[in-house]
């Protein structure tokens, strides 16, 4: 493991944090906004403290274990009674705290989108050439090189979309490959893997579909991006992203797409994976990444986010506030839930990294 494998690794921990952190400001901000007392807003939580300050009613810090962050808004947990409390604002004003969480997230994942832009402008095109070799790949096995050119693939020749097609129709099978290096032609011989993906159907259903993939990156044409243009692509592709995330949810219930969930230590591999691809694929991914935990923290499960806006709901159709004993109960056990299936995630993640070695 060189010096790359462990920058992946603090890049991939800052990020978690980064995410976490954008979504506790969120709430901040918005409670600022409605001017409600908030008792502590901390980047980093655990002992010891680091640095504090307090300005107002409010206490910042900055605390030793950097994953994230917390902020605690007055009137939010029981037997508090405080007049500029959380529990004494509207039902919109306390809809708007807790859904601005999330909407941080997307935040977040339109800028990372725009430092993508920015940084490393638009592809408009991808050539065959070789760019990078993944390590331990068929690629690498089969000593295809950077620089390489791929010219045939299984007998067929044609641009670089159709030589990619051939590759993915093939996954675990031997695939004949004819490379140009150097002026001259050379064949290799290689068993394509076997990925994961999703594949739309002429009526747009989305179905599970395996594809093949040697471990290689095209090298890609690129024309640099303004700021502007930089900003508008990561707005639109977040909104696309959002969009498609929803399709494969509905999918998943309709029973089109089977159950995925990868958990803590499936993302930090993958996270890792997609840095040693290219670090603008890491922060592709950083910012899919963020999507993920924005929407699914607004889905209507106890101890998530939407299922304070759930409560919220119903407290308006019935005109008079939930039981908040009854409410904790519910969240509580909903977190309880939460933390056995992270468990059995992480169980199935280590097996399945298992199983990929």
């Amino acid at each position: 493991m060189d010096w790359y494998y462990w920058a992946s690794i603090g890049a991939t921990i800052l990020i978690f944090g980064l995410i976490i952190v954008f979504h506790e400001l969120g709430h901040f901000l918005t409670a600022k906004a409605f001017r409600m007392r908030i008792h502590e807003f901390s980047v980093g939580f655990g002992r010891p403290i680091l640095w504090r300050s307090r300005r107002g009613d409010t206490d910042y810090s900055w605390r030793a274990v950097p994953l994230g962050g917390f902020v605690r808004i007055a009137g939010m947990e029981q037997g508090e009674d405080v007049p500029d409390g959380f529990d004494k604002q509207s039902i919109p004003r306390r809809s708007a705290v807790i859904f601005s969480g999330s909407f941080m997230n997307f935040v977040l994942a339109a800028l990372l989108f725009w430092v993508v832009g920015i940084t490393y402008g638009k592809t408009v095109g991808v050539t065959n050439r070789i760019e990078r070799v993944l390590s331990g790949t068929p690629a690498a096995k089969a000593g295809l090189r950077v620089d390489d050119r791929i010219v045939e693939v299984a007998g067929k020749r044609g641009d670089v979309e159709a030589l990619r097609e051939q590759i993915q129709n093939r996954p675990g099978k031997r695939v004949h490959i004819v490379i140009a290096r150097r002026g001259r032609e050379v064949k290799v011989s290689l068993v394509a893997l076997v990925k994961d993906a999703l594949d739309e159907t002429k009526s747009g259903v989305l179905k599970p579909a395996k594809v093949g993939a040697i471990g290689i990156v095209f090298a890609t044409k690129r024309v640099p991006m303004g700021f502007f243009e930089s900003l508008k692509m990561g707005v639109l592709t977040t909104y696309y992203k959002t969009a498609l995330m929803i399709r494969v949810l509905l999918a998943t219930v309709g029973g089109d797409l089977p159950l995925q969930v990868g958990g803590p230590v499936r993302i930090v591999h993958e996270m890792v994976e997609a840095a040693n691809v290219g670090w603008v694929n890491f922060l592709a991914l950083s910012a899919f990444l963020s999507l993920n935990i924005g929407f699914i923290n607004l889905l209507p499960f106890p101890a998530l986010d939407g299922s304070r806006l759930m409560f919220l709901g119903i407290e308006a159709a019935r005109r008079r506030p939930v039981d908040p004993r009854k409410e904790a109960l519910v969240h509580l056990v909903g977190f309880a839930i939460l933390i056995l299936v992270i468990m059995l995630v992480v169980y199935q993640d280590i097996l399945y990294l298992v199983r990929k070695q």
